[in-house]
């Protein structure tokens, strides 16, 4: 009798731990699963997991086709996976959204200087000092990364 009830007792933890499995891991990219809030694909992105933040933000932008922000990650994610042509698109549509989008424009000149572009990123670097008139980050930042990338490639 004892030995009866050990073997339904593992049975029933076996059978528990095998439906447990056989469910779809924390954003797992089919359809039932998409993110369809920013901050949780921004949250891929963080974690590196780039595939499943473009499947994201593709179905996000097809519900949400003028949010320039999901545009621009969008855009870093392609850079990411050195997509380049695709990133400049994606960059390109969230300026055409907003063309003082100071993300975007810092992101696609980083891209530009990538793809040894230097004109490019520093006609994005003017567009920065235009619209941070008293300086902000993301000018300095990329003012610092032309200085190197020009340092580096006489």
């Amino acid at each position: 009798m004892r030995y009866l009830l050990v073997n339904v007792i593992v049975i029933i933890l076996f059978s528990k731990f095998v439906l447990a499995n056989m469910q779809d891991p924390p954003g797992a990219s089919n359809d039932n699963n998409l993110l369809i809030n920013k901050q949780d694909i921004q949250n891929t992105i963080e974690a590196g997991e780039y595939e499943l933040a473009r499947t994201n933000l593709k179905a996000f932008l097809e519900k949400n086709d003028s949010d320039y922000e999901a545009y621009n990650l969008l855009g870093y994610v392609e850079r990411q996976l050195q997509n380049y042509e695709l990133a400049i698109n994606f960059y390109k549509k969230a300026l055409s959204l907003d063309k003082n989008f100071i993300g975007a424009h810092h992101y696609i000149a980083i891209t530009y200087l990538e793809m040894d572009d230097l004109e490019s990123a520093k006609y994005h670097l003017d567009q920065l000092d235009l619209i941070c008139l008293f300086g902000c980050d993301d000018f300095y930042d990329l003012k610092n990364k032309i200085a190197f990338y020009e340092a580096n490639n006489e």
